[in-house]
């Protein structure tokens, strides 16, 4: 006989009065079949009838009523169909037998049913067991963070459990009056705990250490482990990236100090010399000039820089001139103040920024247009557009390739095309420009074309000045 498969058993039984109904229909229904069968077949061998509902019953509702389905089919199939009708008395030996062998059998077909029913619930709870493993794995090794999941783990065993609550720490918990903590190690390491109910029942909790728990302790292994990993890799690439900085930085920081240096004491050494005429010594002594202010230019982008990145240049914001922070800029922007145009609104309005540190990323942003215009003038413009003001720095120079638009903030980052046509540059100057413009709450960006120049478009907001009575302190 083939066994019932698990969706034909029900996890729970049906209510007890609803298979007490059931077995008097049964016993009522396979009585009606018997008095209609009996006339075509012996009575005798129709009592396996009476199996139907014995069958039906121990399947739902367990032993005990299968067994009284079996009782009472027998004493209805002896009141009933075996002689002295109407009686529960037996005259014939023969049909005592009969009638044994029916109780017999129903009995033992109850028992097979009861252990089928069984056996397909404890082949449900290791599928649900089996599933709730597969799901916990999903949910711990798929989340990024291994805290996020543990609520919804938690959660998961409270329904599979039927539990009010549960909840997986990492670390120890201690037990108390409310709730029973079962430890999770990995090998004889303590790495969380699961905490239930204290009135939990013995049985279930017995049934959660026994296939819960492992399955649960090798699952946060696992994602205990990946997040050590994670902190490795994580550690693993900053340190290179630190490392490639510091190289960077070494690398351009001992060419450009050393260029300078040199050069002066190389001029130096040549005003030393007596052989050279007035003419000579005035063009060394203009060298040696020029390259102190090329060294002192690169120092003074070491300190901003140290400073942006230590959050330690906290700017004064007060009411200041755009255009005279440009005009300004200008003159310290590079050799020829001239080399720049200027189209600024003559009713600019004032931002409240830090004018020195714009002045300073002005400066930085004219000195890079400067170097790769190849002599070309390059343009200022300013005008307020609606809510903002908007600044424009054009060059004449080779352009950004669109690739390298966002890496040219970067410090120390020089674009390989620039780099050929115009030799030189720290790498510092556009890094300070954006980071003492966006702390005065601006932002910078570039829009460029290889071949056709490049843009620096520079935002503040316009904000409205307040009057000199407003100004006040109340």
């Amino acid at each position: 006989m083939a066994s019932p498969g698990p969706s034909l058993i029900p996890r729970t039984r049906p209510p007890w009065a609803m298979g007490v109904v059931t077995t008097l229909i049964g016993v009522a229904a396979a009585t009606l079949a018997i008095a209609g069968l009996k006339h075509h077949a012996p009575v005798v061998s129709l009592s396996v009838v009476y199996l139907i509902p014995v069958l039906a019953v121990s399947a739902y509702w367990g032993i005990l009523l299968g067994a009284s389905t079996a009782v009472l089919g027998a004493l209805s199939f002896n009141f009933f169909f075996l002689e002295p009708t109407g009686r529960l008395t037996i005259a014939d030996s023969r049909n005592w037998v009969a009638l044994l062998a029916f109780l017999a059998v129903a009995l033992v077909t109850s028992t097979m049913a009861e252990s089928i029913r069984a056996r397909a619930a404890e082949a449900e709870e290791r599928r649900r067991e089996a599933d709730l493993g597969a799901e916990l794995a999903r949910t711990v090794l798929g989340a990024p963070r291994l805290s996020e999941s543990l609520a919804m783990v938690s959660r998961r065993l409270a329904e599979l459990l039927g539990a009010r609550s549960t909840s997986v720490e990492l670390g120890g918990v201690a037990p108390d009056e409310r709730r029973a903590v079962i430890p999770l190690h990995d090998g004889d390491v303590l790495i969380g705990s699961l905490v239930l109910p204290a009135d939990l029942p013995d049985a279930q909790r017995d049934r959660v250490r026994e296939r819960v728990v492992p399955v649960l302790e090798s699952v946060l292994a696992a994602a205990l482990q990946r997040e050590r990993l994670q902190a490795d890799v994580v550690e693993t690439d900053a340190l290179r990236r630190s490392d490639e900085i510091k190289t960077a930085l070494l690398r351009s920081v001992s060419h450009d100090l050393r260029s300078p240096v040199t050069a002066m004491i190389t001029g130096v050494s040549a005003l030393r010399s007596s052989s050279l005429t007035a003419e000579e010594r005035a063009e060394v002594q203009e060298d040696i000039a020029e390259s102190a202010t090329r060294l002192s230019r690169l120092i003074d982008k070491l300190l901003d820089l140290s400073r942006l990145q230590a959050g330690a240049a906290e700017p004064n914001r007060e009411w200041s001139s755009l255009d005279e922070a440009l005009r300004e800029a200008a003159e310290h922007a590079g050799p020829d103040p001239s080399l720049f145009s200027f189209s600024v609104d003559p009713d600019l309005p004032l931002v409240r920024a830090d004018a020195a540190q714009l002045e300073r990323a002005f400066a930085n942003l004219m000195e890079n247009a400067a170097r790769y215009s190849h002599g070309a003038p390059v343009s200022v413009r300013a005008r307020a557009v609606g809510p903002r003001i908007m600044i424009r720095i054009v060059d004449r120079g080779p352009g950004i390739p669109l690739h390298e638009q966002e890496r040219v903030f970067t410090p120390f980052y020089r674009g390989e095309a620039t780099t050929r046509e115009v030799p030189g540059g720290s790498g510092l100057g556009l890094a300070i420009a954006r980071g003492f413009i966006e702390s005065n709450g601006g932002t910078v960006a570039v829009e460029s074309l290889p071949g056709q120049g490049t843009t620096f478009v520079i935002t503040f907001p316009n904000e409205p000045v307040p009057s000199e009575d407003e100004a006040l302190p109340a």
